[in-house]
C-alpha cells in the first residue's frame, strides 16, 4: 500500500462534554467530559494510519501543542512534522446533549500564521510527496488567521502539475473549498450545508442529492462525496452517481456517542482504500462506489466507537 499525507493548517484541542440539557445562563455539570488531539487532518490521519496505511502527517500549530502533537501520533506509528508558531493552539468545545442528542459547538480561532511559516510548511509537503510519491494527499480543515483562502486551491493546482497521479482530497468549507473546487481537485467532501451553500439553493432527498454532487463534479472535481448525516451520503464520479443509506449504529451499552469526527473517518477510509489500488489503473465507478461505501460504514462505526 502505498503512502497517505495529511495536511493540518489549524489543529485543536477538541473538547467534548456531555450534559443533559443545555439552558443558557444555567450552571451544568457534566454527565462525562473528554478532550483529544484534533483538527481535521489529525483525525484523518490517525483512522487511517489504524486501518493500517503508512501515513505522514504535516502541520502547523500553536508552540504550545506542536511537540505533543508529534508525539501523539509517533505513538500510533504516523511520521508526523508540525511547525511550532508562537501562540496557543486553538480550543473547540462541543456541548452534547444527551435528551436528544443536539450538539452546540464552540470553536476556537487559533495563532495567526505568518507567510514563512506558511512557505516552510508547503516546501515540506511537495519535497515530501516527491519523495514519497504517496497515493493520497489530504487537505482538510479550516484556515487560521494569515492564511490566503486560496492555499488548498493553490496546493492542488501545483499537486497536479508536479505528481498528476496523485489524488488530492479537499474537506473544508467556505471560500476555501469553493477555491479548491475550482482547481480540479480528485474529490472534496462537502455535508449538507456546504453543498447547499456552493450551489445556493437546498438539497433535497437522495435523488436531489446525487444532481447536487453531480453539479459540484460539473465545477472542477473529478468526483464528490457528499455526507448527509443521518441520511447516509452519496458519491459521483464523472457523470455517475450513488446513494449510500447511513451505516448501522450499534453503541455498547451506557456508551455516550457523538458525531464529531465521524466525516474525517469517512475520509480516512476512502483514502486508504484509494492507496490500497494499483496506481497504473484508473479507478472504475464501481471500485469507487464500492470504496465510498466502505467509508460510510467506517464513519458509523467511529460513532459506535467513539472514535
Amino acid at each position: 500500500m502505498r503512502s497517505i499525507v495529511t495536511v493540518t493548517l489549524n489543529p485543536a484541542i477538541d473538547r467534548t462534554v456531555w450534559i443533559d440539557r443545555l439552558e443558557p445562563g444555567a450552571t451544568h455539570r457534566t454527565s462525562m467530559s473528554r478532550a483529544a488531539i484534533g483538527g481535521k487532518g489529525i483525525n484523518v490521519a490517525r483512522t487511517a494510519g489504524r486501518l493500517g496505511a503508512p501515513v505522514v502527517a504535516l502541520g502547523v500549530a500553536g508552540e504550545d501543542q506542536a511537540a505533543r502533537i508529534e508525539q501523539h501520533l509517533a505513538a500510533r506509528g504516523i511520521r508526523a512534522r508540525f511547525v511550532g508558531i508562537e501562540g496557543e493552539t486553538r480550543t473547540n468545545l462541543k456541548l452534547i446533549e444527551q435528551t436528544d442528542g443536539r450538539m452546540t459547538e464552540i470553536n476556537g480561532t487559533g495563532p495567526e500564521v505568518g507567510p514563512e511559516i506558511l512557505d516552510a510548511l508547503a516546501a515540506d509537503l511537495f519535497e515530501t510527496v516527491a519523495r514519497e510519491r504517496p497515493a493520497v494527499v489530504v487537505m482538510a480543515g479550516s484556515l487560521p488567521a494569515g492564511v490566503p483562502v486560496d492555499i488548498y486551491a493553490r496546493w492542488t493546482r501545483e499537486l497536479r502539475r508536479s505528481a498528476g497521479e496523485v489524488a488530492t482530497i479537499v474537506d473544508a468549507s467556505d471560500e476555501p473549498l469553493t477555491r479548491a473546487i475550482g482547481a480540479g481537485p480528485f474529490l472534496v467532501k462537502p455535508n449538507r450545508l456546504e453543498a447547499e451553500t456552493i450551489l445556493g439553493r437546498a438539497i433535497g432527498g437522495d435523488d436531489d442529492a446525487c444532481r447536487a454532487a453531480l453539479e459540484i463534479v460539473g465545477r472542477g472535481p473529478r468526483a464528490v462525496l457528499l455526507s448527509l448525516g443521518a441520511d447516509g451520503a452519496v458519491a459521483a464520479l464523472g457523470s455517475a452517481a450513488q446513494a449510500f443509506a447511513a451505516g448501522a449504529i450499534e453503541a455498547a451499552p451506557g456508551r455516550l456517542t457523538t458525531t464529531v469526527g465521524a466525516g474525517d473517518a469517512m475520509v480516512a477510509r476512502l483514502a486508504v482504500e484509494l492507496a490500497g489500488r494499483d496506481p497504473a489503473e484508473p479507478i472504475a465507478p464501481d471500485a469507487f462506489f464500492a470504496a465510498c461505501r466502505l467509508a460510510v460504514e467506517q464513519a458509523a462505526a467511529h460513532i459506535a466507537t467513539g472514535g
